[in-house]
């Protein structure tokens, strides 16, 4: 039979276990290390392994595990034989917890252990110990310390490192269940005692504070035929270095939850139809952030937003925003969902409609996005401006023709200036609408800016930016004129928007007797570009225009 194969403990890598140097031990440590030491001389058979397999290795393969014991055993018959211990726990050679177990012998039977050394791991803890002979520090810890629960695993760390399984018992003792992970009857107990909450046994199931035995939510995690339920909002209280797989993990050799647990999770986002299954995937990642979870790379506080986010941001169909989802041709419903002004909402869902056509597309919170093979559509963040900002550069010239009617240079200086400012895209698309308004209107008046340049002019002028800015933006304006005739079409301007009581002062008797007889004619001008305001045609506007330089006697009416 093949020996198991060698396993990598989680988080080897990043964590070292040590010990410091020596110190003078208190009197609370030293008495506890005294009676370690003193329970280790009187009993050491009970803290050795207890072996719960078997196996047949063949004439030339003994087990390892076996092979340790007896040679820990050799040292037991020779507990009180000093000298005996003294050269064995100095031999170079041999099996490791042995001669860790010769020291720790050999140091119970000293009566001076006021010179102590210091184990110090973030996941072990912290303990005393006395140095003896040769062997590993760990080892000496582990038979020195062996009432506590994870440290009296340490002497086997090597037989784990070689696929070995070692379970520490709530009673004190180790069961080695050889190269498979069968954990023992009460042994998740233990584990559970140790967890950053606290557990209730209901109807057979392991329910944290808030869960309840029948509960869908939440995280099933099943050792064996043993069930514990894991409410989300627990797991979001528990401290930062903290899971519950790791306190139970803890409690065995090699740390591998991994190798015998299982995880259910049963969260949807939502929207996504009940009967439908999830895609491969999003189940992959989901998968992938559980396995780290058991294997201590991810804690409880961090698993749910974890799990979620995995699913979410790789799903292989629909519309997915944050934690809710859509079918692909329910984009209007989903548009409606983002949190933006209807400018933004009608660019976001021209870009999306174009974008769309051949490929998927994922955009992230950090203002990039990618283009997928899948038709799927994945957006992390929920208002409109991030999502703006991430695909303007591309689609910008797009929106500003199709909703602005902007093209050529114009349209690609605003891209870039845009999307250099990132000015928010609220404001930046009621300005665009603002100035388009301002466009439209424009376009309909029959002459542009400079087409006419006397009376007719400014009376054109007066009436186009009252339309666009409103009539109080045109009286400052009319106040202002630098010739007389200008004061004139002025004084009638105020005249025909019933200003001339609060304005009139600015007006000399000259233009208030010219501008008067222009009054009739200049308000049945503006009247007519309401009209034009409102899309109609502009022959009334025209006439009226005809019927102002008549009576004015403007010499600079244009005809259309």
């Amino acid at each position: 039979m093949a020996g198991p194969s060698k396993v990598e403990f989680p988080g080897q890598k990043k964590q070292r276990m040590r010990a410091r140097g020596t110190k003078r031990a208190s009197a609370g440590v030293l008495k506890r290390l005294e009676k370690n030491l003193s329970d280790l001389l009187d009993d050491p058979h009970s803290l050795m392994p207890v072996i719960a397999y078997t196996t047949n290795r063949g004439w030339f393969r003994k087990d390892p595990v076996k092979k340790s014991l007896n040679e820990c055993a050799k040292v037991i018959a020779k507990k009180n034989d000093l000298k005996w211990l003294s050269k064995r726990m100095t031999r170079k050679i041999g099996d490791g917890p042995a001669r860790a177990l010769a020291g720790s012998l050999h140091a119970a039977h000293d009566d001076e252990r006021s010179m102590v050394a210091v184990f110090d791991h973030p996941i072990f803890g912290t303990s005393s110990f006395v140095r003896r002979g040769l062997a590993k520090p760990t080892h000496l810890v582990s038979f020195q310390n062996h009432g506590h629960p994870r440290q009296r695993l340490l002497a086997w760390e090597e037989h784990a490192k070689n696929g070995w399984w070692f379970f520490s018992m709530e009673e004190g003792g180790i069961i080695c269940t050889g190269a498979k992970a069968n954990p023992p009857e009460g042994w998740l107990e233990g584990g559970l005692s140790d967890a950053p909450m606290k557990f209730t046994l209901q109807d057979g199931v392991h329910c944290s504070p808030s869960a309840v035995p029948d509960q869908e939510e939440g995280v099933h995690f099943m050792v064996g035929d043993s069930h514990i339920i894991l409410d989300e909002a627990d797991m979001a209280g528990v401290g930062e270095e903290e899971s519950v797989p790791r306190s139970v993990a803890l409690r065995m050799m090699p740390p591998r939850l991994v190798d015998f647990a299982t995880v259910e999770w049963n969260w949807r986002p939502e929207g996504w139809p009940e009967d439908k299954d999830l895609p491969v995937a999003s189940q992959e990642k989901v998968d992938e952030i559980i396995e780290a979870w058991l294997n201590l790379a991810v804690t409880d506080s961090q698993l749910s937003k974890a799990l979620r986010k995995a699913l979410c941001l790789n799903m292989s169909e629909g519309c997915i925003i944050g934690e809710r989802w859509w079918a692909m041709d329910d984009r209007e419903s989903m548009i409606e969902a983002f949190n933006g002004s209807p400018p933004e909402k009608a660019a976001l869902d021209l870009i999306l409609s174009e974008a769309l056509e051949e490929s998927g597309l994922h955009i992230r919170g950090d203002g990039s996005f990618e283009e997928l093979e899948d038709n799927v559509l994945r957006i992390e963040e929920a208002a409109c401006h991030p999502n703006l900002v991430a695909l303007w550069p591309q689609w910008g010239e797009l929106v500003l023709e199709e909703i602005y009617g902007i093209t050529g240079d114009e349209a690609e200086a605003i891209v870039e200036k845009q999307s250099k400012r990132k000015q928010g895209f609220g404001a930046f698309l009621k300005k665009m609408e603002a100035e388009r308004a301002e466009h439209v209107m424009l376009s309909r008046f029959p002459w542009g800016a400079g087409d006419m340049d006397g009376l007719c002019g400014r009376a054109d002028e007066l009436v186009r930016k009252a339309r666009i800015e409103g009539v109080g933006s045109t009286i400052t304006m009319a106040k202002k004129g630098k010739t007389p005739t200008d004061e004139a079409i002025g004084w009638a301007w105020i005249n025909v928007h019933d200003r001339a009581e609060s304005e009139g002062w600015h007006f000399g008797s000259d233009a208030r007797d010219k501008g008067g007889d222009w009054v009739p004619a200049l308000k049945a001008l503006f009247e007519a570009s309401a009209v034009l305001a409102e899309g109609g045609s502009s022959d009334d506007y025209i006439e009226a225009m005809r019927a102002f330089a008549a009576r004015s006697g403007a010499s600079d009416f244009v005809e259309v």
